[in-house]
């Protein structure tokens, strides 16, 4: 009987797979599954998989000749998972050694959702930071929100919007949930569909551990939201998030309060105004129009004057002197990449 599905959608990520499937293939172990959906590659992804698997002939791989976008391939991956929990990956993350076993001991306790952690690394898998996903939490936390006051704890001590489900390795899940939680047809095509399903088990009688453990590696500057044009990144996480959890838990409940403070902790104001200067400067396909609109659902000026405040400095701040500001910061930074 498989108790766990390590899950890997993957699209393009020829590069990167094959690490990573050295990562969780090399500490596999009886009753794990691992498998491969291929949302269409065009690169070299099926033949690092397929020579892959002359020495993982475990690794399951299915490729399909057509994009049907993240939400999609992910739904449709899961749907193949026959372990009792599902632990979604992403084909450029790398899986730290023991993590499996780990996994396997932590769920044997049978909550609903165990929540990992990671390290940021470079593109080339040079560390950067930690990364915890919660406020003053140094160890491990079980959340039952059958409990009105733990249940409004999980958001209020929420750091970043992982702890809303944002980060596809981040939450190791029961199938069973994510097959009774359906989605309505809005949420496809906002790259959100892992929040789709689980947010809901924040307004139920559910148990989420805190492992506070770190399992993986998570590489950057590979972001395939953005397409090469960030601004792509802050429209997803600002208004597709925002969508999905108003329709979860409704527009001014305290929920949507709390992912708003964590999305605008995510969305960094300085991103704003570089992405700002991107736009003067032609280097996006949006116009500051665009960017203005996304502002103002993040701070949302007139129902507070925190955002008020917010949406005002975004305002006054030119091309010009945003570019004096990041030349002086980038300088005092030793030329380092901001």
């Amino acid at each position: 009987m498989i108790k766990l599905s390590i899950c890997i959608p993957t699209y393009n990520f020829g590069q990167f797979i094959g690490q990573t499937i050295d990562s969780i293939c090399s500490q596999i172990v009886p009753n794990v599954e691992v498998i491969i959906l291929d949302g269409g590659s065009t690169d070299d992804t099926s033949c690092v998989v397929e020579n892959k698997k002359k020495y993982y002939p475990f690794l399951k791989y299915y490729k399909q000749e057509f994009r049907g976008g993240i939400d999609k391939d992910i739904e449709k991956l899961v749907s193949f998972a026959d372990g009792d929990y599902c632990w979604l990956f992403s084909a450029d993350d790398v899986m730290l050694p023991n993590s499996i076993q780990y996994v396997l001991s932590e769920i044997s306790s049978g909550y609903d959702i165990y929540l990992c952690t990671h390290d940021l690394c470079t593109n080339e898998m040079d560390f950067i930071k930690e990364y915890p996903i919660f406020f003053n939490i140094k160890g491990e936390k079980v959340f039952y929100f059958s409990n009105d006051f733990e249940r409004k704890n999980y958001f209020k001590l929420a750091r970043t919007s992982e702890a809303f489900f944002t980060f596809l390795a981040g939450p190791i899940f029961k199938k069973k949930i994510w097959d009774d939680h359906g989605v309505p047809e809005s949420f496809y095509g906002t790259h959100w569909i892992i929040a789709g399903h689980l947010l809901p088990t924040l307004s139920h009688d559910s148990v989420i551990k805190y492992t506070n453990k770190k399992l993986l590696h998570r590489r950057g500057g590979n972001d395939s939201f953005s397409d090469g044009d960030y601004i792509d990144v802050y429209r997803i996480f600002i208004d597709s998030f925002q969508h999905v959890g108003s329709s979860i838990f409704g527009e001014g409940s305290y929920e949507m309060f709390h992912i708003l403070r964590v999305l605008r902790n995510d969305v960094k104001f300085r991103g704003l105004l570089l992405a700002k200067l991107a736009i003067h400067n032609k280097l996006s396909k949006y116009a500051m129009n665009d960017l203005d609109n996304l502002a103002t659902s993040l701070y949302k000026p007139k129902k507070s004057l925190n955002g008020f405040l917010m949406f005002f400095l975004y305002k006054i701040f030119s091309p010009l002197s945003i570019k004096i500001l990041y030349f002086l910061y980038v300088h005092l930074k030793g030329n380092k990449k901001i």
